[in-house]
């Protein structure tokens, strides 16, 4: 008792009370168990709390299970992840972290050229590797195609080097990433086609179901402002290559109407 009445006096007096924990899979670079402070995003949502002397701490599961534990309120947040309407009954999405670029990827033996989402319809018995459990736009899910469910980014570019899909979508620098590290073996067979599908805002997204989600939430715009303020904002964003700046996204990205 007298240890919840301290965390309460805490609170209330808008200070730290505990290390609280955030979910999240791996993302790579974006973030990684493995990767030089865990990721850019990691590293950048790190930063946030701890301009507001808030400790957190992260921990790597399965995307499914990652998920549910946020929407569950088994954790506070879970970062990497994408707005998606259907979320929003369990999940609230503050500022975003930065911007994702999805893209299409294909085998350059077996290319697939487009410049329009729409001319994917009129191609032939096409195969998309999607990841289980990630948001992708209702668009596509339109598309007249077989849509192939893979459990991970690595294994999708891992199919269409092996000719068991035709296309797979993928976030821009997860795949530059792992073409050039854990299937650099692939490096020269896949590579980009088509326009950048879409734009997506890249979120640490609050548990509705989490006691502490609420005053967090409200750390976490504060520390993002602050590092606005101070000028350190941009160091600590990651660096894409090779991004038309010329071209509009095929796709209208889904995101909060106040972002």
């Amino acid at each position: 008792m007298r240890l919840l009445c301290c965390c309460l006096l805490l609170c209330s007096l808008g200070l730290p009370a505990e290390t609280l924990r955030i979910v999240s899979s791996e993302f790579v670079p974006h973030n990684g168990a493995a990767l030089p402070n865990q990721g850019y995003a990691i590293e950048l949502v790190r930063q946030i709390f701890h301009s507001q002397q808030q400790q957190v701490q992260f921990e790597f599961l399965p995307w499914p299970r990652a998920l549910k534990q946020a929407r569950q309120g088994d954790a506070v947040a879970i970062v990497t992840i994408w707005y998606d309407e259907e979320r929003t009954v369990d999940l609230d999405y503050p500022s975003p972290l930065y911007l994702n670029y999805v893209r299409f990827f294909h085998r350059t033996a077996n290319p697939v050229q487009f410049r329009q989402l729409s001319e994917l319809s009129k191609k032939q018995r096409l195969r998309i590797g999607i990841v289980r459990g990630y948001s992708y736009h209702p668009s596509v899910h339109r598309l007249p195609v077989t849509f192939v469910e893979l459990n991970s980014d690595l294994e999708s570019l891992q199919m269409l080097a092996l000719g068991r899909v035709d296309l797979v979508i993928a976030e821009q620098m997860v795949a530059e990433y792992l073409l050039g590290n854990d299937l650099k073996r692939y490096h020269d067979q896949i590579s980009v086609t088509g326009p950048v599908l879409e734009e997506k805002p890249m979120y640490l997204a609050f548990s509705k179901k989490h006691p502490a989600s609420a005053a967090l939430r409200q750390q976490f715009e504060q520390g993002l402002q602050r590092l606005k303020q101070q000028k350190k904002l941009s160091s600590l964003l990651p660096t894409y290559q090779a991004v038309p700046t010329d071209s509009q996204p095929a796709l209208e990205s889904r995101r909060p109407e106040q972002q």
